[in-house]
């Protein structure tokens, strides 16, 4: 880490204590004039901290400024490698370069802009900077291909309580991957696996999740579709919660426990939702989520259909 993310990590380590210019000089071993001076960069950068003769600095908060600092200081975990950018076409797209380049750990790559943001189907995903937070975790966990696929729900729950958390808010999930409040999209999930076909094993998998906290305009065809969540957080700590949570729930692949949870969010459940298969056009009424994440569905007739990939629209009043 640079000085200026050392020193993030050491304030928000000790968040609402004051801790001297002296103790960081020393424990990064640097002068004091270079901690000030570093200090003063951080106040104009954003970050509320307080300074006083012969106590130090305090950090009241960061003001959602993006830093490896903090994201690390949140994660209490030095090992993980995370890496920031101001603007970067897609996180996705970073992280499969970082691996095509030889990344073999865990990582975070967190954006405060893209400009080539990636959805499903080849959408793009609009991803304005300062109003969002996008970033991309890139995990190894030890599972089979088939079991692999149920990271994407593990992602969806992950979101889904760590806003509830952070905003008392209820998110809700729209089948496979999209985070509704109050009937518009927030967020989006796109999750891709770099696997070993002939092993049948996973070698990593990509989770990229972008969210809308305080976007108020959109392009013209998002208008009525997407909303922002509507409050100022923490970006670094948000990142830092899903990213915990998620890891936490990919050590369940196999058993899939989260599954409940993920049908306590579903948007979609009781409700009637429309779809296509085979070029026919269907309305049916969405009765089940099993523990592949796939959707069963009841069509007019009294027909149960099973949905394990595509797209849906739901109504929602």
């Amino acid at each position: 880490m640079t000085l200026r993310d050392k020193i993030i990590y050491a304030l928000i380590s000790r968040q609402g204590e004051f801790i001297s210019g002296q103790e960081i000089a020393r424990g990064e071993s640097v002068s004091r004039s270079a901690v000030a001076k570093c200090i003063n960069s951080l106040k104009d950068e954003g970050f509320d901290i307080t300074s006083v003769n012969n106590l130090g600095h305090r950090l009241n908060s960061s003001a959602g400024v993006l830093s490896e600092g903090a994201v690390r200081a949140y994660l209490k975990d030095d090992e993980i490698d995370i890496r920031i950018f101001q603007t970067i076409d897609s996180t996705n797209t970073e992280a499969k370069r970082a691996i095509a380049n030889g990344l073999t750990s865990d990582a975070l790559f967190v954006a405060n802009e893209q400009t080539a943001g990636r959805g499903r189907r080849g959408r793009s995903f609009y991803s304005p900077k300062e109003d969002g937070i996008y970033f991309s975790c890139v995990l190894h966990p030890e599972v089979s291909l088939a079991d692999s696929t149920a990271i994407t729900s593990a992602a969806a729950v992950a979101v889904c309580q760590a806003l509830e958390a952070t905003t008392k808010k209820h998110p809700l999930i729209k089948w496979v991957n999209d985070i509704f409040i109050d009937n518009y999209k927030v967020c989006g999930i796109l999750t891709e696996a770099i696997s070993d076909f002939e092993s049948g094993r996973v070698d990593a998998v990509i989770v990229g999740i972008g969210i809308n906290l305080t976007t108020e305009i959109f392009p013209d065809e998002l208008k009525g579709i997407a909303a922002s969540v509507g409050v100022k957080l923490d970006r670094c700590a948000l990142v830092a919660d899903i990213y915990s949570r998620l890891s936490t729930l990919c050590d369940t692949l196999p058993e899939k426990k989260f599954m409940d949870k993920y049908r306590e969010y579903s948007l979609v459940l009781g409700k009637a939702v429309y779809f296509s298969r085979n070029g026919t056009d269907y309305q049916a009424k969405a009765v089940a989520i099993n523990d592949n994440g796939e959707l069963e569905v009841v069509i007019g007739s009294g027909e149960k259909m099973i949905l394990n990939s595509g797209e849906i629209s739901v109504k929602l009043s």
